[in-house]
């Protein structure tokens, strides 16, 4: 096997799950990467495919496997997370479309539009429960930096425009009076953030606000209701385009898994593909709430539902690995020490 096109392979299908911790972990906009990135990882593929048809075979006979069983894999999973999501409500939101908002640039305005979610139902709640929440999370939001400070103020002037009109006289009353409440320290920070914020003067944030209290899964569901139509229709941006490149990179992260295991175990074995899928399993219970920092998972429900997925997502890939040949489980990274 030419190890140099190993490597280049490797690295190309890992790209679309770096993206997306880039994007969510270290506030680096999915689009800058998708443009610098993507094009021409997509054509380095392209060139160790050509050049592996004509004098690696066995490295071309790994892609193929492992994409056909991370292909087939993605939607053995997705029967499992749909499900899990729509019935059991074990998720937030159907991520695929939040994955089509980021690839988009839309993270900001989806951020923006659950932090106006929030507002409304902050004038839902019953008075004592309001001023709570809002203490929290005026004292919070006097910790974060300036620019998200501003960036949530923007979505709560948003939430409040959105308000009838007695709505939003009770919410600023209460806000107000909290503020009223708070030390100097906490209530200048906020209300500066509110004065630029008015303005409309400071650039779009692209940063999570980590920091704020965090919400319970099933009220962020229904705020990620709320805000994930708005956020489209603000930014005049189709449900149908947002699918189209949120599952299109579901798909492609969920390939990469297949390639990845292919490129370093070859056939491997059903232990090991069971092992790769519990592999993947953990990396998200690590990740997604660092992913998602403003969400309280429940943690019984939110484990349980993605162990079943990657469970069921392990048997493609173990499957069509096996058809892999001898030979080129040798010439595997792995797959001679396995044998």
């Amino acid at each position: 096997m030419h190890w140099v096109l190993w490597a280049v392979a490797f690295a190309a299908v890992h790209l679309p799950i770096v993206t997306l911790l880039a994007d969510r972990i270290l506030d680096v906009p999915a689009p800058r990467v998708i443009r610098s990135l993507w094009v021409a990882g997509a054509a380095a593929l392209a060139l160790v495919v050509g050049v592996a048809r004509g004098r690696d075979p066995l490295l071309l006979e790994v892609l193929l496997w492992g994409a056909v069983g991370g292909l087939v894999a993605t939607a053995a999973l997705d029967v499992v997370r749909l499900f899990g999501h729509h019935v059991l409500r074990a998720f937030p939101v159907d991520m695929p479309q939040v994955f089509g908002m980021l690839a988009l640039g839309l993270g900001p305005r989806l951020q923006e539009q659950t932090v106006a979610a929030l507002v409304g139902h902050l004038a839902e709640v019953d008075p004592p429960t309001r001023r709570q929440m809002m203490h929290h999370r005026l004292v919070a939001l006097a910790r974060l930096p300036e620019p998200v400070r501003v960036a949530v103020v923007r979505g709560m002037r948003a939430g409040l425009a959105a308000l009838p009109d007695d709505r939003r006289v009770e919410v600023v009353q209460t806000q107000m009076s909290v503020l009223a409440d708070l030390p100097a320290e906490v209530r200048r920070p906020v209300m500066r953030a509110m004065d630029l914020a008015a303005a409309d003067d400071t650039a779009p944030v692209y940063a999570q606000p980590r920091g704020l209290p965090r919400i319970p899964m099933d009220l962020a569901r229904r705020l990620l209701a709320v805000a994930l139509p708005r956020a489209m229709a603000a930014a005049g941006v189709s449900r149908a385009r947002v699918l189209l490149a949120g599952y299109g990179w579901h798909v492609l992260n969920g390939v990469g898994f297949g390639v990845a295991y292919t490129l370093l175990f070859g056939a491997g074995a059903w232990w090991l593909a069971l092992a790769w899928g519990l592999f993947i399993w953990a990396g998200m219970m690590v990740t997604m709430p660092v992913m998602m920092p403003t969400i309280a998972f429940p943690m019984p429900r939110f484990l349980a539902v993605p162990f079943v997925a990657h469970v069921v997502m392990a048997v493609p890939i173990g499957y069509y690995a096996q058809k892999i040949t001898a030979a080129a489980t040798a010439a595997s990274l792995l797959g001679a020490w396995l044998r």
